[in-house]
């Protein structure tokens, strides 16, 4: 039987990548990202290539609500999530004095409250089925202060010490988490076309 993963931050990206490999390996997926469009082209086009079930949800999840609304939907839907993937985050560069203060907030509660808040929310089950799989994405950022991107830094900071913390509480649930550290990529959009 396929197993499903969810994979934040999905239309683009680290996230983007991470989804096109779970399909090839035939899990299905559940994609959620805030562009709607980009979105449902990318879950098309890898039902086409690869013949797995995907659901796009458009869903901002630096809203406080959304980890609580996408979990309630999914729960609706009887979907099980095997594997979950906390990707969606962003940076922004500049003086942490200049910064506007939505922006430094909005960091943390995507990059930290969202990833936090997510997993709590699937963990559970995954305890309870005594099976599952989180991968928390940081970054090499989080192993050393970011003057320039000192909030982004921190929060990555944060996902590693988190996700290290809860792979050692959950040694023998038959759940584990793992933190994937990425240098610096190259952003590139999905083909089009």
């Amino acid at each position: 039987m396929s197993q499903t993963a969810l994979v934040t931050g999905a239309s683009g990206g680290i996230g983007y990548e991470l989804a096109k490999l779970f399909a090839h390996d035939h899990h299905n997926l559940i994609l959620v990202a805030r562009s709607g469009s980009k979105l449902a082209q990318f879950a098309d086009e890898l039902q086409r290539q690869f013949g797995v079930s995907v659901k796009a949800i458009p869903l901002d999840l630096a809203a406080p609500p959304a980890p609580q609304f996408l979990f309630d939907q999914l729960q609706r839907e009887d979907v099980a999530v095997d594997i979950l993937v906390n990707n969606a985050a962003y940076g922004k560069f500049g003086e942490f004095a200049d910064i506007p203060l939505e922006e430094t907030l909005g960091q943390i509660q995507l990059n930290v409250t969202s990833l936090t808040h997510l997993t709590k929310l699937f963990l559970g089950p995954m305890i309870e089925r005594r099976s599952g799989k989180i991968m928390n994405v940081a970054s090499t950022a989080g192993f050393q202060p970011g003057p320039l991107m000192a909030v982004y830094y921190a929060t990555k900071a944060y996902v590693i010490s988190f996700s290290e913390a809860l792979a050692n509480e959950l040694k023998s649930s038959g759940v584990t988490v793992t933190c994937f550290c990425p240098g610096a990529t190259r952003h590139r959009l999905p083909e089009t076309g």
